[in-house]
């Protein structure tokens, strides 16, 4: 009887050290943890600071790129599986509008050990659309989705994505406000 005792109560110390090892590496159920929430956010933030960097056709292309990188870090976690759903939905969104505009005459550059292909510039305007609408639906998924374990996590991913929308509009705006700046100079140089 000792030894069933004995046995029972090694198993159930193995059991109890086992799922402490498995709360420490994943947090919550389901994967959910502020480790891999923050991982997330970073590869957001830099990579959105960093697409920005590059002339505007280039872009969208390392936007998408961003998306994947993230929505990749969620694999195998099921505690994040709509929060992957909505990245996904962002990343594929603009990669097709970017499949489908791709610029031949221009050659792809390499940045950070990545290729991003340029578009046309007549794309830009429908891949800030496309890019700000699929920003908008991830924003609603994450927000409307969770569970009362997930909401803190899915918040913190959905206004990293709403700072990623708010740095593209004030580009833009900065990007609008130039080209009208560069085209009076060139009405004025014409008419002089």
């Amino acid at each position: 009887m000792r030894n069933f005792l004995f046995c029972v109560a090694a198993t159930l110390v193995v059991t109890f050290s086992l799922a402490c090892a498995a709360q420490a590496q994943y947090g919550q159920a389901g994967g959910l943890s502020n480790r891999t929430t923050d991982a997330v956010i970073r590869i957001l933030q830099r990579d959105f600071r960093e697409c920005g960097e590059l002339i505007i056709v280039f872009r969208y292309d390392c936007y998408s790129q961003s998306y994947r990188s993230a929505a990749d870090r969620l694999d195998g976690l099921p505690g994040y599986a709509p929060a992957q759903e909505a990245l996904r939905l962002v990343q594929t969104r603009i990669s097709s509008v970017v499949s489908a505009n791709i610029d031949r005459s221009r050659r792809p550059i390499r940045q950070g050990g990545r290729v991003f292909n340029a578009v046309t510039e007549a794309a830009i305007p429908v891949l800030r659309r496309e890019t700000i609408r699929a920003m908008d639906e991830a924003q609603t998924l994450l927000l409307r989705s969770p569970s009362a374990q997930q909401r803190p996590h899915y918040t913190r991913i959905a206004s990293v994505i709403d700072s990623n929308k708010v740095l593209l509009r004030s580009a833009l705006l900065l990007l609008d406000t130039e080209l009208r700046r560069v085209a009076g100079l060139l009405r004025g140089a014409r008419s002089g």
